[in-house]
């Protein structure tokens, strides 16, 4: 049974996404959906991410090998995309639970297979056509399928490589926001600008793939909520502080990420006319929140599997041989810093979005 168009879109489908590797992704897309479901709200992530960071970070190294080498049957995304290039229709779907990420936060696995998918998108044969609209929103129909088997989300965070290809633009088809995270680096700067080009080209490419759907199925408005992704903020991550202040260079480099992005929502909001393309809200520069540098806090939240923020109640590997100790003092005030951090932000996410 098909859902109405109602509940269909009652989840709130985040990307996070930066052209740039590097500036922090997917641990902050775990910390965050960590930190919303601690506000009692139900997530889901999807490793959207052919190198399955994500994936490794909340199951551990050795659960997603397990799941990975099941080819037979697999548990990732794989099992419920191939079907789609095999004509079969979506497959099935299971999420996993992350022994130290909070329960109600759900992953769908990653799979190295995406590169596959990947190559399957067509622009030309799939989008332009309308004939293959469906493998570029297939993770709202992944949502959908949860929803029938009883797992209800308020928000789904989607992890996403550093590219502009095919997995990325499924992703914003099928998203209601974007999320841009920056470092203190002048590529954030270049990358952004690299946004405002494409995005409204994939908006375009979407309007007319979607013409022709409709024109080949009579009108259907299945559809028609979809392909409208709203540029929501982004978030500066990995600056370093001394006496409680940024520092002078990442503080040049925070005036010029911010200039690039107002930059960013001008030409969104003039080269986007069938949406508003920029979410209306009263943050200054579209800044949505700061992420200080972790440094070794964050290596141990990976190799334990353990989100940062949490790290305070755990004890800090010393060595790769599995020694432990206690944090320093000025390691639990980062700790404490950085969970207040990511507070703001799934506050804001959750006020604004």
């Amino acid at each position: 049974m098909t859902r109405s168009l109602e509940v269909f879109i009652l989840a709130k489908f985040i990307s996070i996404f930066n052209n740039k590797g590097g500036v922090g992704k997917t641990t902050l897309t775990w910390n965050i959906a960590d930190m919303l479901a601690e506000m009692e709200k139900r997530v889901l992530l999807i490793d959207f991410d052919p190198q399955c960071n994500l994936s490794i970070a909340v199951l551990g190294g050795d659960e997603f090998k397990r799941l990975v080498s099941n080819t037979a049957s697999p548990q990732t995304v794989r099992a419920f995309l191939q079907g789609y290039l095999q004509n079969t229709g979506p497959g099935p779907a299971t999420v996993h639970s992350g022994e130290f990420t909070n329960a109600n936060v759900k992953l769908l696995a990653g799979d190295f297979w995406l590169n596959v998918y990947s190559d399957s998108l067509s622009v030309g044969n799939d989008l332009l056509t309308g004939n293959g609209i469906a493998k570029f929103t297939a993770l709202r129909t992944l949502e959908a399928k949860l929803s029938e088997q009883g797992e209800q989300f308020d928000y789904v965070l989607i992890d996403l490589p550093p590219s502009f290809g095919g997995l990325v633009r499924s992703a914003l088809y099928s998203s209601d926001y974007l999320l841009v995270p920056c470092t203190s680096d002048t590529f954030s700067e270049y990358c952004i600008g690299l946004i405002s080009q494409m995005l409204p080209q994939f908006v375009a490419d979407w309007d007319n793939g979607l013409q022709r759907f409709k024109q080949n199925n009579y009108g259907s408005k299945e559809y028609d909520g979809l392909g409208k992704p709203q540029y929501a903020g982004w978030i500066f991550n990995g600056f370093d502080t001394r006496s409680n202040k940024m520092l002078r260079a990442d503080q040049a480099h925070y005036k010029s990420i911010e200039s690039a992005n107002l930059a960013l929502v001008s030409d969104l909001k003039n080269n986007i006319g069938t949406y508003n393309a920029v979410l209306d809200f009263d943050l200054s520069g579209y800044n949505i929140g700061k992420v200080e540098d972790m440094n070794v806090i964050i290596q141990n939240s990976l190799w334990q599997s353990i989100p940062a923020h949490r790290m305070d109640s755990h004890l800090q590997v010393k060595n790769l041989t599995g020694d432990k100790q206690k944090w320093s003092k000025s390691q639990m005030k980062l700790i404490g810093e950085v969970r207040t951090q990511i507070q703001g932000i799934a506050k804001s996410i959750v006020d604004n979005l």
